[in-house]
Protein backbone atom coordinates (compact mmCIF):
# COMPACT_ATOMS: atom_id res chain seq x y z
CA UNK A 1 0.00 0.00 0.00
CA UNK A 2 1.36 3.41 -0.97
CA UNK A 3 1.89 5.66 2.02
CA UNK A 4 0.51 9.17 2.43
CA UNK A 5 2.81 11.92 3.67
CA UNK A 6 1.39 13.69 6.74
CA UNK A 7 3.31 16.52 8.44
CA UNK A 8 4.70 15.33 11.77
CA UNK A 9 3.10 18.32 13.52
CA UNK A 10 -0.38 17.17 12.45
CA UNK A 11 0.37 13.56 13.36
CA UNK A 12 1.52 14.62 16.84
CA UNK A 13 -1.54 16.86 17.31
CA UNK A 14 -3.96 14.03 16.50
CA UNK A 15 -2.04 11.42 18.51
CA UNK A 16 -1.82 13.59 21.63
CA UNK A 17 -5.54 14.33 21.36
CA UNK A 18 -6.47 10.66 21.21
CA UNK A 19 -4.04 9.69 23.98
CA UNK A 20 -5.59 12.33 26.25
CA UNK A 21 -8.65 10.05 26.52
CA UNK A 22 -6.67 7.08 27.85
CA UNK A 23 -8.02 5.96 31.23
CA UNK A 24 -10.87 8.49 31.45
CA UNK A 25 -13.91 7.29 33.39
CA UNK A 26 -17.48 8.26 32.47
CA UNK A 27 -20.09 7.92 35.19
CA UNK A 28 -22.92 10.36 34.46
CA UNK A 29 -26.42 9.02 33.85
CA UNK A 30 -29.33 10.97 35.31
CA UNK A 31 -32.11 8.56 34.30
CA UNK A 32 -32.77 5.44 32.23
CA UNK A 33 -32.54 6.32 28.51
CA UNK A 34 -35.29 3.78 27.75
CA UNK A 35 -38.04 4.66 30.22
CA UNK A 36 -36.75 7.65 32.20
CA UNK A 37 -36.76 5.69 35.45
CA UNK A 38 -34.25 5.94 38.30
CA UNK A 39 -30.96 4.08 37.90
CA UNK A 40 -28.62 2.32 40.27
CA UNK A 41 -24.91 1.64 39.71
CA UNK A 42 -24.17 -1.84 38.36
CA UNK A 43 -20.53 -2.15 37.23
CA UNK A 44 -17.73 -0.49 35.27
CA UNK A 45 -16.85 -1.53 31.72
CA UNK A 46 -13.62 -0.91 29.86
CA UNK A 47 -14.26 0.17 26.26
CA UNK A 48 -11.83 0.58 23.40
CA UNK A 49 -11.71 4.21 22.30
CA UNK A 50 -9.03 3.91 19.62
CA UNK A 51 -5.97 1.94 18.56
CA UNK A 52 -2.77 3.71 17.55
CA UNK A 53 0.23 2.21 15.81
CA UNK A 54 3.71 3.73 15.96
CA UNK A 55 7.28 2.49 15.75
CA UNK A 56 6.91 0.77 19.12
CA UNK A 57 3.83 -1.17 18.00
CA UNK A 58 0.11 -0.92 18.74
CA UNK A 59 -1.33 0.97 21.68
CA UNK A 60 -5.01 0.64 22.57
CA UNK A 61 -6.62 3.66 24.20
CA UNK A 62 -9.34 2.60 26.64
CA UNK A 63 -11.95 4.52 28.56
CA UNK A 64 -14.09 3.25 31.42
CA UNK A 65 -17.88 3.59 31.28
CA UNK A 66 -20.16 2.88 34.21
CA UNK A 67 -23.22 0.70 33.66
CA UNK A 68 -26.44 1.22 35.52
CA UNK A 69 -29.48 -0.95 36.29
CA UNK A 70 -32.85 0.73 35.81
CA UNK A 71 -35.02 0.24 38.88
CA UNK A 72 -38.17 0.74 36.79
CA UNK A 73 -37.78 -1.29 33.56
CA UNK A 74 -34.87 -3.49 34.67
CA UNK A 75 -32.61 -2.76 31.70
CA UNK A 76 -28.85 -2.26 31.87
CA UNK A 77 -27.69 1.05 30.40
CA UNK A 78 -24.39 2.86 30.00
CA UNK A 79 -23.41 6.25 31.37
CA UNK A 80 -23.18 9.00 28.78
CA UNK A 81 -19.88 8.50 27.00
CA UNK A 82 -18.13 9.52 23.75
CA UNK A 83 -19.53 6.74 21.55
CA UNK A 84 -22.16 6.77 18.86
CA UNK A 85 -24.73 3.97 19.29
CA UNK A 86 -23.51 0.57 18.12
CA UNK A 87 -19.93 1.65 17.39
CA UNK A 88 -16.73 0.25 18.82
CA UNK A 89 -14.56 3.33 18.39
CA UNK A 90 -14.77 6.68 20.14
CA UNK A 91 -16.88 9.44 18.65
CA UNK A 92 -13.92 11.61 17.51
CA UNK A 93 -12.40 8.63 15.63
CA UNK A 94 -15.73 7.93 13.92
CA UNK A 95 -15.99 11.65 13.09
CA UNK A 96 -12.53 11.54 11.50
CA UNK A 97 -13.41 8.43 9.48
CA UNK A 98 -16.62 10.03 8.22
CA UNK A 99 -14.87 13.30 7.34
CA UNK A 100 -12.28 11.35 5.32
CA UNK A 101 -14.73 9.10 3.45
CA UNK A 102 -16.83 12.14 2.61
CA UNK A 103 -13.81 13.50 0.73
CA UNK A 104 -11.82 10.41 -0.35
CA UNK A 105 -12.37 6.82 -1.54
CA UNK A 106 -12.05 4.12 1.14
CA UNK A 107 -8.54 3.02 0.18
CA UNK A 108 -7.18 6.58 0.33
CA UNK A 109 -9.02 7.34 3.58
CA UNK A 110 -7.43 4.19 5.06
CA UNK A 111 -3.98 5.41 3.96
CA UNK A 112 -4.52 8.79 5.62
CA UNK A 113 -5.59 7.09 8.85
CA UNK A 114 -2.50 4.85 8.70
CA UNK A 115 -0.30 7.92 8.14
CA UNK A 116 -1.92 9.47 11.24
CA UNK A 117 -1.03 6.20 13.05
CA UNK A 118 -4.70 5.34 13.67
CA UNK A 119 -5.72 1.70 13.15
CA UNK A 120 -9.03 1.43 11.24
CA UNK A 121 -9.63 -1.12 8.49
CA UNK A 122 -11.44 -0.53 5.19
CA UNK A 123 -14.37 -2.70 6.25
CA UNK A 124 -15.04 -0.37 9.17
CA UNK A 125 -14.89 2.64 6.84
CA UNK A 126 -17.44 0.99 4.52
CA UNK A 127 -19.67 0.23 7.48
CA UNK A 128 -19.57 3.85 8.64
CA UNK A 129 -20.34 5.07 5.09
CA UNK A 130 -23.57 3.03 5.10
CA UNK A 131 -24.81 4.54 8.35
CA UNK A 132 -26.41 7.90 9.00
CA UNK A 133 -23.95 9.62 11.32
CA UNK A 134 -24.13 13.42 11.53
CA UNK A 135 -21.47 15.00 9.35
CA UNK A 136 -18.76 16.33 11.67
CA UNK A 137 -17.67 19.95 11.74
CA UNK A 138 -14.07 20.01 10.53
CA UNK A 139 -11.08 22.26 10.06
CA UNK A 140 -8.89 21.61 7.02
CA UNK A 141 -5.30 21.13 8.16
CA UNK A 142 -2.68 20.40 5.49
CA UNK A 143 -5.45 19.07 3.25
CA UNK A 144 -6.82 16.72 5.94
CA UNK A 145 -10.31 17.41 7.39
CA UNK A 146 -9.75 17.25 11.17
CA UNK A 147 -12.99 17.11 13.21
CA UNK A 148 -13.59 19.74 15.87
CA UNK A 149 -14.19 16.84 18.30
CA UNK A 150 -10.50 15.85 18.00
CA UNK A 151 -9.29 19.44 18.38
CA UNK A 152 -11.44 19.83 21.51
CA UNK A 153 -9.85 16.71 22.96
CA UNK A 154 -6.40 18.08 22.25
CA UNK A 155 -7.21 21.17 24.28
CA UNK A 156 -7.98 18.91 27.23
CA UNK A 157 -4.39 17.74 27.41
CA UNK A 158 -3.32 21.30 28.28
CA UNK A 159 -5.97 21.89 30.95
CA UNK A 160 -4.55 19.73 33.74
CA UNK A 161 -7.16 18.89 36.39
CA UNK A 162 -9.32 21.90 35.65
CA UNK A 163 -12.98 20.89 35.60
CA UNK A 164 -15.96 22.22 33.69
CA UNK A 165 -17.35 21.78 30.21
CA UNK A 166 -14.89 21.61 27.36
CA UNK A 167 -14.74 24.36 24.76
CA UNK A 168 -17.13 23.66 21.89
CA UNK A 169 -19.50 21.58 24.02
CA UNK A 170 -22.39 23.79 22.94
CA UNK A 171 -21.59 22.90 19.33
CA UNK A 172 -22.14 19.19 19.98
CA UNK A 173 -25.46 19.87 21.67
CA UNK A 174 -26.62 22.12 18.84
CA UNK A 175 -26.00 19.39 16.30
CA UNK A 176 -28.59 17.19 18.00
CA UNK A 177 -26.29 14.26 18.68
CA UNK A 178 -27.78 11.21 20.41
CA UNK A 179 -27.40 11.16 24.21
CA UNK A 180 -24.56 8.64 24.17
CA UNK A 181 -22.55 10.96 21.93
CA UNK A 182 -23.18 14.08 23.99
CA UNK A 183 -20.67 13.03 26.65
CA UNK A 184 -18.43 15.91 25.66
CA UNK A 185 -21.14 18.23 27.00
CA UNK A 186 -20.12 17.01 30.43
CA UNK A 187 -16.39 17.12 29.62
CA UNK A 188 -13.64 14.65 30.13
CA UNK A 189 -12.44 16.53 33.21
CA UNK A 190 -15.76 17.27 34.90
CA UNK A 191 -17.94 14.18 34.90
CA UNK A 192 -15.33 12.20 32.97
CA UNK A 193 -12.45 11.54 35.34
CA UNK A 194 -9.17 9.72 35.23
CA UNK A 195 -9.73 6.06 35.92
CA UNK A 196 -9.39 5.07 39.58
CA UNK A 197 -10.07 1.38 39.03
CA UNK A 198 -13.77 1.01 39.89
CA UNK A 199 -13.62 2.96 43.15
Amino acid sequence: MRTVQIPSMLKDLVSSAILSADGITFTRLDACPYCGGPVKGHDMRRKRFATLRNKKGKHTVHVFVKRYHCEQCGRLCYAESPFYPDTRLGMPIVDLCNALIEKHPYHHAARILAALEIVVDRGTLRNYAQRSFPLPDVIDMYGVPIPISILNMNELSFRGDESGPIPGAELFGARGLPPAARAFLYSMRGHGKRNQRNK
